[in-house]
């Protein structure tokens, strides 16, 4: 995808609640910062709002915008080997996408202290071919990761709601 490309996703969607609840619940969750990992990063800038986090690297099988202060990695998160434990692990809207999400789900939880995880709330399959686990739900999620969230909210953005949980990473007191 193209830099003017990407620039225009992020512009559409940047004023979308669940982001703004996302950075909410990192910074409640994650006060003190440290390093922070979006892993299905896509063309978001949201990485550059976490600015009282002195690491962050952007994770994503396709090609990923360069970021004054963040490191861009392409890769397979599956094969994603993280030189230590991060202080927050983001997944926004990817999980739905994986015909195998929970084990993907559950190396999210061993590679980060805090994960913060956002699915497509309840939305019918019809909406997207894209997706081929919808519908989500609190339960779908709870297998997927093994385990409750800490915290949980849904969020409504154009008549569409999002789930976004918070969860304990398996790691609670190592970082990178």
């Amino acid at each position: 995808m193209g830099a003017e490309v990407a620039a225009n996703y992020w512009r559409s969607r940047r004023q979308f609640r669940y982001y703004r609840e996302v950075l909410r619940l990192a910074r409640e969750h994650v006060p003190a910062g440290g390093s922070a990992l979006d892993v299905g990063a896509n063309e978001t800038e949201l990485l550059g709002w976490l600015d009282w986090f002195e690491c962050r690297v952007a994770v994503d099988v396709r090609d990923v915008p360069e970021r004054p202060g963040v490191e861009a990695v392409i890769a397979d998160f599956n094969r994603f080997e993280p030189n230590g434990i991060f202080d927050l692990v983001l997944c926004l809207q990817v999980l739905e996408h994986l015909e195998a999400p929970a084990p993907f789900a559950r190396k999210l939880l061993r590679t980060g202290r805090i994960a913060i995880v956002s699915v497509p709330y309840r939305w019918p399959g019809w909406v997207t071919d894209e997706h081929v686990q919808d519908p989500v739900d609190e339960s779908k999620l709870r297998w997927w990761t093994a385990r409750e969230p800490i915290a949980s909210s849904v969020v409504e953005d154009l008549g569409m709601e999002r789930l976004i949980s918070v969860y304990q990473g398996d790691s609670a007191t190592r970082s990178t």
